[in-house]
């Protein structure tokens, strides 16, 4: 057993320790948010065993409606967050960062599937190669055409969408962008998506108070987690927002 910050009346278990350890190195190692938030993430999911997972899963979907519009990865990491929140909201103190991270990441992974993957689609043929050497628009572009295999993170995503939004000079020019505008054609409200108010201003949020500060050593509270639950599945939550954005009708 091991002392919590040394209160002899809070004890962990050696298994407990490593994971803090662990989670602890892991923020400590890298200096890069969207490493860091991929390590985390694994971090996260190796918490729990498989028979938890499918239970926390089936949980999930019994509390929230809509919940199987999203893909199983977002699924499992969302699941898997408030599993381990419910074990946090027990020990006083404990950092949320993990369980943080992977409402985070889930909307990550929902933005690659709903919007990176159908305009990487739409890319096909498309000379991309001004693009690909654009400081906001490089990493999409390369995953596009596939000169790199690893999906844009989420402050690439939200980047891309502040370039299509308040660029106009890129918009005329940019093979990317009209390409982007192509796919967005397709859904009627997809306006939502280049909206300061819109997604602009939540994909902010969640990238700066919440998915920047968990990656680093800052340590997170429960309210932190339960704020970025309600952004992120709450009636209004930026998942269900991005859901109708990206429907074709």
């Amino acid at each position: 057993m091991t002392v919590f910050r040394q209160d002899w009346n809070r004890l962990l278990c050696n298994g407990c320790y490593g994971r803090l350890l662990s989670l602890h190195d892991t923020r400590a190692g890298a200096t890069d948010d969207s490493e860091l938030a991929d390590r985390l993430a694994e971090e996260l999911l190796a918490l729990v065993s498989e028979e938890e997972l499918r239970k926390a899963v089936q949980l999930l979907r019994t509390r929230i409606s809509g919940i199987d519009q999203l893909t199983e990865r977002s699924q499992r990491l969302l699941a898997t967050s408030e599993f381990v929140a419910r074990h946090l909201a027990n020990a006083t103190g404990l950092d949320w960062s993990a369980a943080v991270v992977g409402m985070c990441k889930a909307v990550e992974v929902e933005l690659v599937e709903r919007l990176v993957a159908p305009l990487a689609a739409e890319c096909r043929g498309l000379d991309l190669d001004d693009d690909a050497h654009d400081k906001d628009l490089g990493r999409i572009a390369r995953f596009c055409i596939g000169r790199s295999r690893t999906p844009p993170e989420l402050g690439t995503i939200r980047h891309c969408l502040q370039t299509a939004s308040y660029s106009r000079s890129r918009r005329d020019t940019s093979n990317l962008l009209r390409a982007l505008r192509r796919t967005m054609s397709r859904w009627p409200d997809s306006p939502w998506l280049l909206q300061p108010d819109g997604a602009l201003a939540v994909l902010e949020q969640v990238t700066t108070q919440y998915r920047n500060r968990a990656v680093h050593t800052d340590e997170l509270q429960q309210a932190d987690f339960d704020a970025c639950f309600d952004l992120v599945l709450g009636d209004r939550g930026l998942m269900w927002e991005l859901v109708r954005a990206t429907e074709t009708r």
